[in-house]
């Protein structure tokens, strides 16, 4: 089965976007887990809730499935 060049683009879209969602949430379980340790260390003293960065956006994924483009479409 061939896969055309539409076909190509939207693989390297869902996997732009599952790459960045991925590290997106094992950032956000690193800081949770950083929070929780101070929480229990803390001996009473429940420090600040933590902030995310921001989940990715549209434009990141494109950039990042462009990045994936240019890997295969390259001839090095």
């Amino acid at each position: 089965m061939t896969i055309n060049g539409y076909e190509i683009r939207l693989e390297l879209l869902k996997m732009a976007k599952e790459m960045l969602e991925q590290d997106w949430h094992a950032q956000r379980e690193l800081v949770m887990t950083d929070y929780h340790t101070k929480v229990d260390k803390g001996e009473g003293i429940v420090p600040p809730m933590p902030t995310f960065r921001p989940f990715p956006t549209e434009s990141e994924i494109i950039s990042k499935a462009k990045t994936l483009n240019e890997f295969v479409t390259s001839r090095t």
